[in-house]
């Protein structure tokens, strides 16, 4: 049985009338291209918030941490880690003489208590109060080497990449009536020092005679 031909189905043309009517006016794509910015500003801002904050809780734990391990310290050799130079929390090459690295020896057991017979910390091989691991550091290659009493030039850092800052309080200073610390992180803040005020005193130790002031600053104590 012969079958009927059917004829080709024909898409109907659209004139330029229409083909303007179907597309996008440049007033449409750039109001498009406006929401498109205003909702990437606002999750970027969103997600930075919250990585701040993770930030401000690690280093508040961090010093805790450091703190507790502190305390170890008096316990185990009766007083503090004795600072003897500048804390600047940007130092771009880590020393074992300033703030944050002699809290980077005593914590990691190669600097003992004062001598004040010899005007000097005791260099020590004695037993870690911190696990290295837990923390970040300033030289990945400068490590206290287990056997010997050398002291290492290191220092612990922030989330943000900064020295976490020690200082020494000592009793014989007027400001304060027994020893102790101030131990803290210049925090999120772009400053590029975090630079404190110190003051020589008996024995030429080094006190706090006034802390940074940035109004970011994260401290285990005061």
């Amino acid at each position: 049985m012969p079958t009927l031909a059917r004829y080709p189905v024909r898409e109907p043309r659209l004139s330029a009338r229409q083909v303007g009517q179907r597309a996008f006016t440049l007033i449409e794509l750039l109001t498009v291209i406006s929401i498109i910015a205003i909702l990437a500003a606002i999750t970027f801002g969103v997600v930075k918030g919250v990585n701040e904050r993770a930030a401000v809780g690690q280093a508040k734990a961090e010093l805790a941490s450091l703190a507790q391990a502190l305390e170890s310290y008096k316990l185990q050799y009766g007083d503090y880690p004795r600072s003897a130079g500048a804390n600047v929390a940007t130092s771009p090459t880590p020393t074992a003489t300033d703030g944050p690295g002699v809290l980077f020896n005593a914590l990691v057991g190669k600097l003992g208590p004062y001598n004040w017979s010899a005007g000097s910390a005791a260099a020590i091989n004695g037993k870690p109060f911190v696990e290295l691991g837990r923390f970040s550091i300033q030289s990945s290659t400068a490590l206290p080497t287990a056997g010997n009493t050398t002291a290492v030039n290191n220092a612990f850092v922030d989330p943000w990449g900064r020295r976490y800052l020690y200082f020494y309080k000592t009793g014989t200073n007027a400001q304060w009536t027994k020893s102790g610390f101030i131990l803290l992180s210049v925090g999120p803040s772009v400053a590029t020092s975090g630079t404190a005020g110190i003051t020589v005193t008996t024995g030429g130790l080094y006190t706090v005679s006034d802390a940074p002031n940035e109004a970011d600053n994260i401290y285990a104590n005061k």
